[in-house]
């Protein structure tokens, strides 16, 4: 019940910031179909968190309740102010919302339900231990520890955390917020951020397919802005309805992108049991299952048992069998050798929920939704029908749009004409973005590319031309990024990223397999396949000469990187890295000069090693054939539609223009697919007549009405349905192309050296992307039906689409019992019967005190009654050991800084040439093994130590020699197996 509790307070501290943040939502987003509902917690929390930061910061407020009760009370104050000031044709919200009342609750239904679902999951094993969860629990307690911001490094004492911690404040105000503890807290932000993802994600497919399809009512005509006019009103209502296609494909969206899995489940499932040749397993090469296809005992038999009784497939059992899933790719060097240890990271949001690390990659996705949406509203904005850009006359179709009459929403400023946005949302985006980089610094250049993108799509569709519009996105660009960093300029000053010249590394391995790509992305790949050849074919492939070329120019500039890449490494003082890969290919080359920089011999390395690389991918050159077709069918339609848009004739259509024709269309193809002679029996006069649309558009052609011109209104009207958001769509697609295509050629230097984490980051938000398009475009196959062939075209690919689904859909299934029966036990002994199974809870230390109860007491003595104490926390001494692993586990548990925690992170996040983890390691280790306490007396000192922790890691750690001497100190804490001794530092 305590538990049960403690989510109600989570949901119910989650919806007050949501509920402040509402106002402000349904103003920015006004253009969106759902006016940003389903994005209204990720935004309260997003700008109350930055309130409370930035006030911490600049020692406005303190870490503490009252600074978030400051916070919210401002964001609710601006959000009120912005609502208040919005457009006088806009609805009032209680209308909107009880206008709307099915959307609603339908995504209050979905976030309600998948929080309570993962609030279960979560129960069965809560565990925070293993992988990084102990770091990124250190980081959470040690926010909630500091006094003020930027929160103290729990793990390397008097140094603040240099890391993207923003998510953890996040997390640590939400537990303040709704009085939870942070052992359960850890867990409930895991289950928020499933909910909130799936939130995303239903409102992102909602809100393309309401764009898309006209709405119908007889409360009045549509407006641009998806509210209807009231009759004889001149206003709009906020009576409105979508269609159950945006509510449904929205339910698999909230699905299929945070909870399935990839389709290396469907591999587990058939090697398991047997299915599948050992050749075609060969073949396959995924780690783990390449062998022959049998049934893998996770457990040896057990003693006095038959060795040959059959055992449980891995999928049965609580091994880890589920991490393969974020693996799939067998990565290989140019020589043939596989690589080990570093290969390339693909997980999706299912593994890292069904792991359940709060690592920033999974803090930042509810907000990359909300980047997303922002990106959204700024192509609406752009495109707003509204503004008269489609219904006007050719002569005035380029001129500058009209502004809504709100001092509010637009400032009269050429700056923000120019944008064609108001200039709130411009700065709201500011936020988003500066907060996307203060989150998981990966993100933000993938979603200012999604707005910069639907920026550039908006103006080149307005305007029929590219003239002057890259300089403006570049400028734009500079507008963005400005004050995206001059917003969150304190996190910025104390940063220190593990990136460092040259920044980029070529990708000099064997390429990515295309079996392997189809296994991470195969199901929304699928539809989006087949969604860009139908539109395409539906415009006889118009412009294929620009696909092709922008797609061969893009694959040729990435090699020409990689190859320039190479010879900067090659040249310069790394030359050693092409040194090695030229001996391991027993490549001769000359003898290095020895100068800082050898431009020449660059060269020659580069030449030498050219047939290797350009062998490696001509061997396997599908992956980015496949990518380079996506990308030239992307750039065919977008040049389609902005000729479209170049022809009023064609495309002003209207709602009712379609309605008219659609069913002739049908008639017609439906005579023409029969054979029936009357098609040649349609003259024009009876087209004039019965169809007097067609006849129009026939006088405007100036020829007679024939087959290929119904075609062209066919493509005429389906192009006026796709511009509300199917442009938008294709630039989900575009982006998820090239964050796949470029780590190809080119990936982001860190301290691996390997390009596991820019797969990771990159494919991740592809992740997304894909799952978005792929839905969209199932309801695009089947809105756009006319003939028998599109309905097996559509009919098909949903099909298969789903069946992919419920194979991906197993993963979760099938790795859920797995981790629960390694918490729990299994559900069922050896017999069938019920097991006595551990009891389900919320609380991330459960399993200490389970296993070790006088760890977990000294560790609840010190959070009551040493981490609650106010001011600074004390520092305490305990033992420092690998990462990965238990070492760290008292400063993680309570926050109190220790001397030094996980030395390999501290590295990681500081530079590898940052000397204080190596000193405090050595210091660390002479203190507890020194026998005379008066000769590290001033270590102690030195780092201001007040506690020292003696437990079974230090003794296994160190030996039992030095510590008899901290008998001389008085005793803060003991049982039978830990003692904490206090010491006084001497004052500075």
């Amino acid at each position: 019940m305590t538990d049960i509790l403690s989510a109600i307070r989570w949901w119910a501290a989650l919806t007050a910031l949501g509920l402040a943040a509402l106002p402000l939502v349904y103003t920015l987003l006004r253009r969106l179909p759902d006016r940003g509902f389903a994005f209204a917690r990720p935004a309260g929390l997003l700008l109350v968190t930055y309130v409370f930061w930035l006030a911490g910061t600049l020692g406005f407020s303190a870490n503490d309740g009252g600074g978030i009760a400051l916070a919210l009370l401002v964001v609710g104050g601006l959000s009120w102010l912005a609502y208040r000031r919005r457009p006088d044709s806009d609805p009032p919200l209680g209308e909107w919302l009880r206008a709307n009342l099915t959307s609603v609750v339908v995504t209050e239904l979905v976030f309600v339900g998948i929080f309570a679902l993962w609030a279960w999951v979560r129960a069965q094993n809560p565990a925070i231990s293993a992988t990084e969860k102990p770091m990124e629990f250190a980081f959470l307690t040690g926010v909630g520890q500091s006094p003020t911001f930027p929160p103290l490094d729990p793990w390397l004492s008097g140094f603040a955390i240099s890391y993207y911690y923003f998510g953890y404040v996040m997390v640590s105000l939400l537990s303040r917020l709704a009085f939870v503890a942070e052992p359960v807290a850890f867990n409930l932000a895991i289950a928020w951020i499933v909910a909130a993802t799936a939130t995303g994600a239903f409102g992102m497919v909602y809100n393309l397919i309401a764009l898309r399809r006209p709405v119908t009512t007889d409360r009045g005509p549509q407006t641009a802005d998806h509210s209807l006019i009231a009759p004889g009103s001149g206003r709009p209502s906020a009576v409105g309805g979508h269609g159950r296609a945006a509510i449904v494909l929205g339910l698999v969206a909230a699905l299929a992108v945070p909870i399935a899995g990839n389709l290396q489940i469907g591999l587990e499932l058939l090697h398991g049991n047997g299915i599948g040749s050992d050749a075609f397993w060969a073949w396959l090469d995924v780690r783990d299952v390449d062998g022959p296809a049998v049934n893998s005992p996770a457990i040896a038999p057990s003693a006095g048992s038959d060795a040959t009784a059959a055992q449980p497939a891995r999928y049965e059992t609580s091994s880890w069998w589920w991490w393969r899933a974020s693996r799939v790719i067998h990565e290989y060097h140019l020589s043939g050798r596989a690589e080990e240890g570093l290969e390339p990271i693909v997980e999706n949001p299912a593994f890292s929920f069904i792991l359940g690390d709060l690592h920033p990659h999974v803090l930042a996705l509810p907000f990359a939704f909300l980047a997303m949406a922002v990106a959204l509203a700024w192509w609406r904005e752009i495109t707003n029908y509204e503004l008269g850009i489609r219904n006007s006359e050719p002569a005035t179709r380029h001129a500058p749009p009209a502004t809504t009459p709100s001092s509010f929403i637009i400032h009269p400023s050429s700056f923000i004409i120019s944008l064609a946005v108001p200039w709130p949302l411009w700065l709201f985006t500011a936020v988003v973005l500066g907060g996307l980089s203060f989150l998981n610094t990966w993100d933000v250049g993938i979603y200012l590319f999604l707005v910069l993108g639907a920026w550039f799509l908006g103006h080149w569709f307005r305007a029929g031309t590219t003239r002057g519009l890259w300089r403006r996105t570049a400028l734009l660009a500079v507008a963005l990024v400005v004050p995206a960093a001059l917003l969150y300029l304190p996190f910025y000053l104390g940063f220190r990223s593990q990136a460092g010249a040259p920044f980029i590394l070529p990708f000099l391995m064997r390429p990515t397999r295309l079996a392997h790509y189809l296994i991470i992305f195969g199901m929304p790949m699928l539809v989006i396949v087949i969604t860009l050849v139908t539109m395409a074919a539906r415009r006889r492939f118009r412009h294929w000469q620009a696909g092709l070329g922008a797609a061969a120019a893009l694959v040729g500039g990435l090699l020409l990187v990689m190859l320039l890449w190479t010879w900067l490494l090659a040249a310069g003082p790394e030359s050693g890295r092409i040194v090695d890969l030229a001996r391991e290919l027993a490549i001769t080359l000359p003898a290095h000069p020895g100068t800082t920089f050898a431009p020449g011999w660059g060269v020659r390395a580069v030449v030498a090693l050219l047939p290797a690389v350009l062998g490696a991918r001509l061997v396997s050159p599908w992956l980015v054939l496949l990518l380079a077709g996506v990308i030239a069918l992307v750039v065919m339609l977008f040049r389609s539609w902005v000729e479209e848009e170049e022809k009023p004739q064609i495309t002003q259509i209207t709602q009712i223009e379609e309605e008219e024709i659609y069913p002739l269309i049908g008639q017609i193809g439906q005579i023409k697919e029969e054979g029936d002679p009357q098609i040649s029996q349609i003259t024009q006069i009876e087209e004039e007549e019965n169809y007097p649309r067609i006849g129009q558009i026939e006088e405007k052609r100036g020829g007679a009405f024939d087959v290929a011109a119904l075609g062209q209104v066919r493509v005429a009207a389906d192009a006026e349905w796709g511009a509300r958001a199917m442009p938008f769509v294709l630039l989900l697609i575009l982006t998820g192309a090239l964050l796949t295509l470029g780590p190809e050629f080119v990936y982001l230097r860190d301290n691996f050296g390997q390009r596991l984490n820019t797969t990771f980051k990159f494919y991740y938000q592809a992740w997304a992307m894909f799952g978005v398009a792929a839905l969209v475009g199932l309801d695009y196959l089947w809105a756009t039906r006319r003939g028998a062939a599109d309905r097996v075209v559509a009919g098909l690919a949903t099909a298969g689409y789903l069946a992919l689904l419920a194979v991906a859909l197993l993963f979760p299934f099938f790795a859920v019992q797995s981790r629960a029966a390694e918490y729990r036990g299994p559900a069922r002994t050896a017999d069938g019967a019920a097991a006595d199974r551990q009891p389900a809870t919320l609380d991330g230390l459960a399993q200490l005190a389970r296993y070790n109860p006088a760890e977990y007491e000294a560790i609840l003595w010190l959070r009551d009654n040493v981490a609650a104490a106010a001011g600074a926390p004390p520092v305490i001494l305990e033992a420092v050991g690998g990462q990965y692993t238990g070492f760290g586990r008292v400063s993680a548990a309570t926050g109190l800084p220790t001397v030094l925690g996980w030395a390999g992170h501290e590295w990681q996040w500081r530079g590898s040439d940052h000397p204080e983890p190596g000193r405090r390691e050595t210091i660390v280790e002479q203190i507890y093994t020194t026998r005379d306490l008066g000769v590290v007396a001033f270590l102690l000192d030195e780092f201001g130590v007040h506690y020292i922790v003696v437990g079974d890691p230090e003794r296994e750690q160190y030996g039992t020699v030095g510590l008899s001497k901290f008998d001389e100190l008085p005793v803060a804490f003991a049982n039978d197996r830990v003692t904490i001794y206090r010491w006084q530092p001497a004052a500075p």
